[in-house]
């Protein structure tokens, strides 16, 4: 039983370390992406939301500040449950289901933004296709802010992500919900 406990804080430590990394890393491409940014407000009085994490790549010749934003951030979220599933799973049932609600409103909010942006972003590929030019990391769309477009394919990463974590939220308090009420009935029985 010892050894058991000495396992599980081991890995406990390690999972925090994990979750501290990758915070880190999430904090230094948000930090890096907010100061790019400004630079570039300051010189062309114009902000296109998530177009300095896709033209930035790391290595150069690589992969998108983007890709690992989203990444990191989904590393970030199953590291964060991993540490919290006993307090989860000790929550209050009508907390559980508050939570259960908001996940919901979650899931729905970023599936059908997700859904939006990859049409919207089909379109315009496909437009821009016909017209002879194919750069679908460079494809904005101007909505819901006409002065400060985004950039589609950092939205469309993003809210993968979101998607991603609001489904497992939904997952994760409905299935600490499901074993607390199936306690209770046995106490009950």
């Amino acid at each position: 039983m010892i050894a058991i406990n000495k396992k599980l804080v081991s890995s406990k430590k390690h999972i925090i370390a994990i979750f501290y990394l990758s915070v880190t890393i999430m904090l230094i491409i948000t930090g890096y992406g907010v100061f790019n940014s400004a630079e570039n407000y300051k010189d062309k009085k114009k902000i296109i939301i998530g177009d300095v994490l896709l033209d930035t790549e790391f290595p150069s010749g690589s992969v998108n500040l983007v890709t690992y934003l989203m990444i990191f951030s989904l590393i970030s979220w199953f590291a964060a449950i991993k540490i919290f599933e006993d307090n989860i799973q000790n929550l209050p049932s009508y907390i559980q289901t508050i939570l259960q609600i908001f996940s919901l409103v979650a899931i729905i909010i970023s599936g059908y933004e997700l859904f939006y942006n990859f049409t919207v972003w089909n379109s315009v590929i496909i437009d821009n296709l016909i017209n002879g030019n194919f750069e679908p990391d460079q494809d904005l769309i101007n909505y819901p802010k006409p002065d400060t477009p985004w950039n589609l394919a950092f939205a469309t990463q993003m809210f993968l992500a979101a998607l991603i974590i609001s489904c497992h939220c939904f997952y994760v308090i409905t299935k600490s919900k499901n074993i607390n009420d199936n306690t209770h009935m046995k106490i009950k029985t």
